[in-house]
């Protein structure tokens, strides 16, 4: 059994016990466990931090929990994102993640600052992300590319399909052409983890899958085996949260299916040996199954919305979309209905 070394930096160590049982645990019908150091920030920070460090030259930890609000009156008014950018001078392959109640509010959160952690998580739902914490623990080593060719050692670890390895290369950001600078493996980890696991376009989620075969995810699941070689096997990757490439979807699917299946794939998807009627998606708003919805939308633009399946016609863009991001999927929100 792999056993983890987690360290979580707060200023208030009640926080820590109250979920260190789940993440000792590790995640559900896996090997893997994890020992979990609280760490309490004082008004010392900065002799903290280095007498910390100096116990840890022996025995790096795999993982860093940081809280980014610390409600003390610190030197400098440092935060956890702070202490994040300090400890990766000392240990670059340990990656930074930050556990906070603000994620709710992310206009109350400087974005320079957020993007000192690999990734977010709401702290009243940590309970949710314990497979994200030991993914990122597990594969965070291996984005240190030794050699010239960043890009070309990233694409190695993402594993993807043949032909998407060169439009992959080709979107990647900038930044990840330049070995030298010391913080790339962070990068890289913060942009596979943000944008290319949870933004739709080279990947699918579960929801996305289906409703590309014209399913629901109850359907998609019954047929699922039939895309295992479309599944992705790159860095964080997480067994309860499957990816698939959407080339290799689209590929298997027109390989499975007669010569005579229509060219949509949601109609295509459905002709699937053993697919029934009832696997059928149907449109939120229409309320039927045919045609068949074929855009995923959130219900609205607040932090938390749900998604739901839908025609094209009644999709609309986010008004909180940074823009078109070369090789993915604007996200869409309900197109507002007159009454």
């Amino acid at each position: 059994m792999k056993k983890y070394k987690f360290v979580w930096i707060d200023d208030k160590t009640e926080k820590v016990e109250a979920f260190r049982r789940s993440i000792e645990a590790g995640p559900k019908q896996s090997n893997l466990s994890a020992t979990v150091k609280a760490l309490q920030v004082t008004r010392d920070v900065l002799q903290d931090l280095e007498t910390w460090s100096a116990d840890w030259q022996t025995s790096v930890p795999d993982l860093f929990i940081i809280d980014h609000v610390f409600n003390l009156s610190l030197p400098l008014a440092l935060q956890g994102s702070s202490v994040a950018h300090l400890l990766r001078g000392k240990f670059p392959s340990t990656p930074m993640v930050c556990v906070t109640a603000k994620i709710d509010s992310p206009n109350t959160v400087d974005q320079e600052d957020l993007a000192e952690y690999t990734a977010l998580f709401p702290y009243t739902k940590l309970e949710d992300y314990i497979d994200d914490l030991y993914a990122i623990a597990r594969d965070f080593r291996k984005l240190s590319a030794s050699g010239a060719k960043v890009r070309e050692h990233l694409a190695d670890f993402l594993k993807p399909p043949p032909r998407d390895r060169s439009d992959l290369l080709r979107i990647l950001p900038e930044e990840f052409q330049n070995q030298l600078h010391g913080t790339t493996p962070h990068h890289m980890a913060r942009w596979i983890y943000n944008v290319l696991l949870q933004r739709p376009g080279f990947l699918y989620d579960q929801l996305n899958a289906a409703t590309l075969l014209g399913l629901t995810t109850e359907g998609f699941a019954k047929i699922e085996r039939l895309f295992t070689k479309a599944r992705y096997r790159g860095v964080f990757e997480m067994a309860p949260k499957p990816r698939w490439w959407v080339s290799e979807l689209r590929r298997l699917l027109f390989k499975t299916v007669s010569e005579t299946a229509p060219n949509e794939p949601q109609l295509a998807g459905r002709t699937l040996p053993g697919v029934k009627k009832d696997y059928y998606s149907r449109c939120y708003i229409s309320k039927v199954t045919d045609p068949p919805p074929d855009t995923v939308v959130y219900v609205d633009a607040t932090p938390n919305a749900g998604r739901r399946v839908v025609r094209q016609e009644f999709a609309t863009a986010h008004p909180k979309d940074l823009g078109l991001m070369t090789g993915f999927e604007a996200p869409l929100v309900l197109k507002k209905r007159s009454k």
